[in-house]
């Protein structure tokens, strides 16, 4: 499986994904990776392993076309960007006790993308192994089809919010 890791550009490390991701790789050897570790501290340097502190737009578009799956903070730019590349999203929410953030906002929307279909909500950095070997065992046309429910319902909610938008500034679609 192709994997793409990214932990965004929050000044905040999220050792604990990074760390997860990790043991993943140990465990997963024939999996090919690319992690995008920002400001936390990236100890596997193999050059079979694409890493980078940060990736600019276009690497990043690439990679996410490149990937089956982005492990991810749970945020809109991430888990959005990878539905529309064609790869689909486990989440980890960063934690306020953890220090990787001021609240745990994406701890609650890594579990609203889930309910909403629109991601795998990883929830604790320990179950990560588990996701990604459950993620293998998955079919590709059944990825797809979740990619495809997924980015048409956000396309559609879009729609209906940008309606919304304009409705209330008095305005015609």
């Amino acid at each position: 499986m192709k994997i793409m890791v990214s932990v965004g550009t929050h000044e905040q490390p999220f050792q604990r994904l990074l760390d997860a991701v990790s043991s993943a790789m140990t465990a997963r050897s024939e999996d090919e990776w690319v992690v995008q570790f920002g400001v936390g501290t990236w100890p596997d340097r193999s050059p079979a392993i694409h890493a980078a502190p940060y990736l600019d737009a276009d690497a990043m578009d690439s990679w996410l076309e490149w990937a089956d799956v982005l492990v991810s903070q749970s945020s809109p730019g991430n888990v959005f960007g990878a539905l529309a590349a064609g790869t689909w999203p486990l989440v980890l929410g960063r934690s306020r006790v953890a220090g990787e953030h001021v609240d745990d906002h994406q701890i609650r929307f890594a579990a609203s993308l889930e309910t909403m279909g629109y991601a795998t909500d990883v929830r604790r950095p320990e179950r990560l192994q588990q996701v990604l070997r459950d993620e293998a065992a998955r079919s590709r046309d059944d990825r797809a089809t979740s990619i495809a429910r997924a980015t048409s319902t956000t396309a559609q909610h879009q729609a209906a919010f940008r309606n919304d938008v304009w409705s209330a500034l008095g305005a015609s679609t």
